[in-house]
């Protein structure tokens, strides 16, 4: 069996996937691939600016309230970032669009930043110190 070659993408589910969109686009930069829309959910899918992996935004008509890492499932997203200096850009950029992060964290492999989106999905910035 051949082995898994990469992540190709998550599905995050969403309260209000214009709200969500529109967030997405503006504070992380993604570019809007394409949307679809059924009888079960609204969907917009976004790829990075460079290609790469995609980050789906789904409303499903049925959806509960709040998100919590708690519960079995999804308790965080990273997203990597290239050097310290592009994580203290990051975290510029973050404050300067009003939102609230934890700031660059050292950890053993390298830096995390956390912060959350419109539906306090839990996301990160991590930075991978280079490997001797």
């Amino acid at each position: 069996m051949e082995n898994l070659a990469a992540f190709h993408h998550v599905a995050l589910t969403v309260s209000d996937l214009e709200r969500s969109a529109a967030w997405y686009a503006d504070v992380l930069g993604m570019v809007e691939r394409f949307r679809e829309d059924s009888p079960e959910r609204k969907a917009v899918i976004f790829n990075f600016p460079g290609g790469g992996s995609s980050v789906g935004l789904v409303q499903h008509h049925a959806t509960q309230p709040g998100f919590d890492p708690t519960v079995v499932g999804l308790d965080h997203y990273g997203f990597t970032v290239s050097s310290p200096e592009a994580m203290q850009q990051w975290s510029d950029h973050l404050a300067a669009k009003g939102i609230q992060h934890s700031g660059a964290i050292d950890v053993p492999p390298g830096q995390i930043l956390n912060f959350k989106d419109p539906d306090g999905i839990a996301l990160c910035l991590f930075w991978d110190r280079p490997r001797a």
